[in-house]
């Protein structure tokens, strides 16, 4: 029998807070058709999933805070936080209110929030944010950050619309040259130094500090890459139907083994354990062996 949660909604997005505890952004298939805003967080923990969160507001963005304490941070896209830790919710919001919130990371251990408009704010404390938004789009310019990560708090960078990609040093923002208009998705502050860059039609970027270069990937690989992870001394990159990694210069695919290839879109990682999370599948990766959760 199929898992009623995976049979009846769309997985969107998840943060991993252990090893074997995660939480994922769903949507009803249902409310999704009917155009209703609403966002469920279920997690998978162990072998068990549970319903955590509803929201009547949409999200896409979540993460997992380390400082103050350790709780799950949910974002809608207008500005709305709901946190959750030992099966109590509480209400906090984003002010001023967002033009719309795409995405969240934690850095350093607080959780960063980036969205259009090239906003971004920072969770300093409990139910408090502060606004650190790069230099603002002018009104005819369609520009916004879709990801963000960050080595620490004074060395961020954030990625979104016509390929733009822009670094804060603690004081204040400055645009990166960057070889690509498309949109930018998935940021990674990987641990060998570079920062990484995906987005649509396969373009993988590779830089640090104020400048960024293509990378030479396969190219069989055109599909829109959504995440990056850094697991394991290798780069995780993620399309809707699957997974690579980067080899060298090229995109090799994941073989997944007997659990048989998911869906795919997110990935999350914690405890020396890789999350990934598709529109109809959750799957771990211990380093050994894949793991598919029904």
């Amino acid at each position: 029998m199929k898992n009623p949660v995976i049979a009846t909604r769309e997985l969107v997005r998840g943060a991993a807070r252990f090893h074997d505890l995660i939480y994922v952004i769903s949507k009803g298939k249902t409310l999704v058709k009917d155009e209703i805003a609403h966002t469920s967080v279920v997690s998978v923990d162990g072998d068990d999933w549970a319903d955590g969160v509803d929201t009547a507001w949409n999200s896409t963005a979540i993460a997992v805070a380390r400082r103050p304490s350790e709780k799950m941070v949910l974002v809608g896209e207008d500005g709305e936080v709901a946190t959750y830790v030992g099966g109590k919710s509480t209400k906090e919001s984003l002010k001023p209110a967002p033009v719309m919130i795409r995405n969240a990371r934690e850095i350093g251990g607080l959780v960063f929030a980036c969205g259009m408009k090239r906003q971004v704010y920072k969770r300093v404390g409990e139910a408090k944010w502060v606004a650190m938004n790069a230099p603002a789009a002018t009104a005819t310019e369609k520009a916004g950050f879709e990801a963000i990560d960050g080595y620490s708090e004074t060395d961020i960078y954030a990625a979104g619309w016509g390929g733009e990609v822009w670094r804060f040093d603690g004081k204040g923002w400055a645009s990166c040259d960057s070889p690509t208009r498309v949109v930018l998705s998935a940021v990674c502050c990987a641990p060998d130094g570079s920062v990484y860059v995906a987005g649509q039609q396969g373009v993988l970027l590779k830089g640090r500090g104020s400048a960024f270069t293509a990378v030479a990937w396969a190219e069989e690989v055109t599909s829109d890459l959504w995440d990056l992870c850094w697991f394991r001394d290798k780069l995780y990159v993620a399309t809707t139907t699957a997974l690579y990694t980067l080899e060298g210069n090229r995109l090799v695919e994941v073989d997944f083994g007997a659990v048989g290839t998911p869906t795919c879109q997110s990935l999350t990682t914690a405890e020396d354990v890789l999350w990934s999370i598709g529109r109809d599948d959750v799957a771990s990766f211990d380093g050994t062996a894949w793991r598919r959760y029904e």
